[in-house]
């Protein structure tokens, strides 16, 4: 379901810039992806689910890191698209509960 390519191109990038700076790059990418993709959020949730499944396929353990950075990244890009009124809740994302 994941590309080779794919594989190596966040591993690498897990290597040389640590999990802070793969966040970083996700959600940068993610926002920009937003012009031109309905919904790059739930693109990058189903992506880390793939790398989740990866991850319990093989036991290597840098495939859980990089699922678990991308749906924080996933999270993240939900949630800054929602303040700007370009996406719509979603039961897949955790949501803010307030009292009304």
């Amino acid at each position: 379901m994941i590309s080779i390519d794919l594989i190596n191109k966040y591993t690498s990038t897990l290597k040389n810039k640590g999990e802070f700076g793969l966040y970083r790059k996700i959600v940068g990418s993610g926002i920009i992806n937003s012009l031109e993709i309905q919904n790059p959020d739930i693109e990058i949730l189903n992506l880390s689910d793939s790398f989740f499944s990866l991850f319990r396929r093989t036991g290597e353990s840098d495939y859980f890191i990089i699922g678990k950075v991308l749906r924080r990244s996933a999270h993240t890009i939900y949630r800054q698209l929602l303040r700007m009124k370009k996406n719509q809740v979603n039961a897949r994302f955790l949501n803010i509960v307030s009292k009304d």
